[in-house]
């Protein structure tokens, strides 16, 4: 297998060139999302959020696979922005849920313009269909879930 004669580790390492890779992604992709005013961690939250439907923080955060600080902060960022507005949970009145505004949604059609052409650039950079991707992201995906013993 061909290695970089520039990467930090004299063998490949599955977590740092897919960290590598996403942290280049981000930067690409949060240039893209500029010009509508939204981070890329907004666009994923928003995005869930539209095609999840009123959530509290909890399904969110399982949803995104990602830690109720980092999810609360951007909430509190979304709110302040008003692309996102709160209520308490239909079946828990102890937790709020969460959806997305009207002005949240105009903000949003913005940057799935913004997204679609930056990942019409990824596609045409890649010489293939990302589609091809998936399901071998879908496989890390599902090996990083297990326990670590079952690997």
């Amino acid at each position: 297998m061909p290695q970089n004669p520039e990467a930090p580790f004299p063998m490949r390492c599955l977590c740092a060139t897919v960290r590598r890779a996403g942290r280049l992604l981000t930067r690409r992709y949060e240039e893209a999302l500029r010009p509508a005013g939204m981070t890329t961690s907004q666009f994923e939250l928003m995005m869930t959020l539209r095609f999840a439907g009123a959530s509290n923080q909890s399904r969110l955060a399982k949803l995104m696979e990602t830690d109720q600080t980092t999810l609360s902060r951007n909430l509190k960022l979304l709110l302040q922005e008003r692309w996102i507005e709160t209520e308490k949970d239909e079946r828990d009145a102890r937790r709020r849920s969460y959806r997305v505004t009207p002005l949240g949604l105009a903000v949003l059609g913005e940057a799935q313009r913004c997204w679609q052409h930056a990942h019409e650039q990824m596609e045409r950079s890649l010489g293939a269909p990302v589609s091809a991707l998936w399901p071998m992201l879908d496989r890390i995906l599902q090996a990083a879930r297990s326990p670590a013993n079952s690997v």
